[in-house]
């Protein structure tokens, strides 16, 4: 990513955008604008398949 422009608040921690340093995508889901992309464009575009878009592993909470 890069620095001229931010991730949706609502994705941050939760996807990370690669290969890519463009805030717009034409995608298989149509145009998306990763700067105001929401959680369910996010997962969509995921399922979709895309290779500029990661959805960040949530951490496990360690069994005590």
């Amino acid at each position: 990513m890069t620095d001229k422009w931010k991730l949706s608040e609502e994705l941050v921690g939760k996807f990370e955008v690669v290969g890519t340093t463009f805030p717009l995508l034409h995608s298989r889901i149509g145009e998306v604008d990763f700067r105001t992309m929401t959680f369910a464009q996010a997962e969509a575009l995921v399922k979709a398949g895309t290779s500029y878009l990661v959805a960040i592993p949530a951490k496990k909470k360690a069994v005590v």
